[in-house]
């Protein structure tokens, strides 16, 4: 093929996903990797963000223990490791940390999850579907 005056770019953008070292005696979450691409994204699109305006936290189990807490303050377009900082959240999500990671990637349901019980909700649940709208479109990033 030949194209006159055309600008392709071609990306390939892979993550890899942090493993846990027992030698370390931290826990490195697969999830926290995810956060940090939600940050990416939630930065380089306000307007998406703002549409959404609400609070969510994501607390993160192993095993069915509390492992990390994560806030997506999608009011300030804020995304942290712990608690939100000035407002409640609206909307809690207790995910394991691999079921969290098969989500993102598109190899569970999140509806499915949350009938099977891997995934509880707490507060306005209807604010899950502008979130998910939101990831569906970057999804791809991952």
């Amino acid at each position: 093929f030949y194209f006159a005056g055309a600008y392709i770019d071609l990306l390939d953008i892979k993550i890899g996903l942090p493993r846990a070292n027992p030698c370390s005696g931290k826990t490195n979450l697969q999830s926290d990797a995810l956060f940090t691409i939600i940050d990416e994204q939630v930065k380089r699109n306000p307007d998406e963000v703002k549409k959404i305006n609400a609070i969510f936290l994501y607390n993160i189990t192993v095993d069915g223990k509390p492992a990390a807490e994560w806030t997506l303050d999608l009011k300030k377009g804020e995304v942290h490791k712990g608690k939100p900082k000035s407002e409640k959240a609206d909307t809690t999500l207790t995910i394991d940390d691999k079921d969290m990671v098969e989500i993102a990637l598109g190899k569970l349901n999140p509806q499915l999850a949350f009938m099977r019980g891997k995934l509880k909700i707490n507060g306005n649940i209807m604010l899950i579907q502008k979130l998910k709208n939101f990831m569906d479109t970057y999804k791809a990033k991952l």
